[in-house]
């Protein structure tokens, strides 16, 4: 990755329309315990990112050098050559966000902290389940594996969080749409090698 290379526009085909609208940016440099995050992390394009859900230890100072994160994945070593679609898969994973070199941006989505303790939050009994609800392509399913993505499993997952009253979100699209805004905005600090930046959704809490 060049420190020189360019930053997205807004005539990339992948860049949000302007509809003429305002998006207030927070701008947070500290990850905070109790918090289900939004990760977006670099995958090679100025604008395309993978979805991820991340949820700190409260354990483990600083708070985002350990956490689970929970995102799907795709298997290239399962890729059908016959529709040039990959298959998928759910995982739930510790990771360390505040040092990951692919992290672009942090977008804090809602505070978790009524599920009970980090160990709780992420285990069998509360987040865990919920993302396992979220379809994903499979060998007979109606999810055609061309048209399924990070993202849209990530916009499926928000709806259901929304259903079981951890979060609440009345649009999702519009939240697609401010952190895919976040998203090219990192872009051009993540470019030059100055890490990634963390933002306050105004459209999920």
């Amino acid at each position: 990755m060049s420190s020189t290379a360019s930053t997205p526009t807004v005539e990339s085909p992948d860049s949000p329309p302007d509809d003429g609208t305002t998006t207030v940016w927070h701008e947070t440099i500290e990850l905070e315990a109790n918090r289900l995050y939004a990760v977006l992390t670099y995958r090679g394009d100025l604008a395309s990112w993978n979805w991820t859900f991340f949820v700190p230890n409260s354990n483990v100072s600083p708070i985002g050098s350990s956490g689970t994160l929970f995102h799907v994945v795709s298997n290239m070593s399962d890729h059908d050559p016959s529709s040039g679609a990959d298959h998928w898969r759910f995982e739930a994973e510790t990771k360390n966000i505040v040092s990951s070199p692919l992290v672009v941006a942090v977008v804090r989505l809602a505070d978790v902290g009524f599920l009970g303790q980090y160990e709780d939050v992420v285990g069998q009994d509360s987040l865990l389940p919920m993302f396992n609800t979220v379809a994903i392509p499979k060998i007979g399913s109606d999810i055609h594996p061309a048209e399924f993505s990070s993202r849209t499993w990530f916009l499926e997952a928000i709806c259901t969080l929304h259903d079981c009253g951890v979060i609440t979100c009345d649009d999702v699209w519009l939240l697609e749409r401010e952190i895919r805004r976040f998203a090219f905005t990192a872009m051009d600090k993540y470019l030059q090698n100055k890490g990634w930046t963390a933002y306050i959704s105004e459209q999920c809490s």
